[in-house]
């Protein structure tokens, strides 16, 4: 293995910037290190004067210093050479504003909000209660707006709501749109829920949940205009009629909607299609709440 010859600073410096292991640096001997061993002298042989016998060496030294420089130079040109080739410039830095920059924060004001499209920006970006850790997608609502017949609102997505961003998806929005289908053949319907994110687990959303995502669905009542509101589900149904009563109770009458502006619309309730397809026995009573949503419609 062939000796390293010693390296100046200005050279270590510019083998630090070309990327050279720091560590693999401290084990190359460095100049001036060493000192040179003495010259033997032959017996009988006079001592040069002191100013002759430094001459050499100090022209020696010189030289070697301007040949040093002249390598460092070297070192340093064909580095920023290396460095302009086309494709091998190192990417700029971001200027500190532009690293920082993120983007602009969604205000969350659904009262103020005049179309459905901000409203549902609002929603995605809603961080006021833990449910958005846990969603797939945010399930904001579908169907006909403005105006339709019925506004029919449930409890909270479940599973294939969360992964498709719809509401009423899966088994139990079959059901419920037969169940439509077989009651109401004309009535146009918009689809919702109280609370926009899926619980984990499939489980009811809590009373802190729901009044956190309140807000949005007054909102969203006020821009899609139903002209009648149907509760399925016993949240649901308390919820929007402001009764804290069960679901059979509240069953079979025509209540009333109340928004923050007091304006009201008619409200019925029914059991939510997830239920009928647990408990087959209450389909029977779900006919019958069909067959008011029926006449509710045919008495405008």
């Amino acid at each position: 293995m062939s000796a390293f010859e010693p390296l100046s600073l200005l050279q270590r410096a510019w083998l630090l910037e070309l990327g050279l292991d720091r560590a693999f640096l401290a084990r190359l001997p460095q100049a001036g290190e060493a000192a040179p061993a003495p010259v033997p002298q032959q017996d009988g042989a006079q001592p040069a004067p002191q100013g002759v016998a430094d001459a050499p060496e100090q022209a020696e030294s010189a030289v070697a210093t301007a040949r040093v420089t002249d390598s460092a130079r070297a070192a340093r040109d064909q580095a920023l050479a290396l460095l302009r080739k086309p494709g091998r410039q190192p990417a700029a830095a971001p200027a500190p504003e532009e690293a920082a920059a993120v983007q602009p924060a969604v205000l969350i004001q659904p009262e103020q909000t005049a179309d459905l499209q901000a409203l549902q920006e609002q929603i995605e970006a809603c961080q006021e209660c833990g449910l958005y850790t846990g969603r797939s997608l945010a399930v904001f609502g579908a169907g006909v707006s403005p105006q339709p017949d019925w506004m029919i609102i449930g409890e909270a997505p479940g599973t294939s709501d969360d992964r498709s961003g719809q509401p009423f998806d899966g088994k139990a929005g079959v059901l419920l749109q037969a169940m439509l289908a077989s009651a109401l053949p004309q009535a146009s319907v918009y689809l919702a829920h109280l609370v926009k994110c899926r619980p984990l687990g499939n489980r009811p959303p809590t009373q802190e949940e729901m009044a956190a995502c309140r807000a949005f669905l007054d909102a969203q009542i006020r821009l899609v205009q139903p002209r009648r509101l149907l509760a399925v589900g016993n949240l649901a149904a308390a919820a929007l009629s402001g009764r804290n009563e069960d679901l059979e109770t509240l069953r079979g009458q025509v209540l009333s909607y109340t928004d923050a502006l007091g304006r009201q619309l008619p409200l019925a309730v029914t059991y939510h299609p997830a239920s009928l397809l647990l408990r087959p026995q209450h389909k029977a009573n779900a006919w019958r709440d069909l067959l008011l949503l029926r006449r509710m419609q045919s008495g405008d």
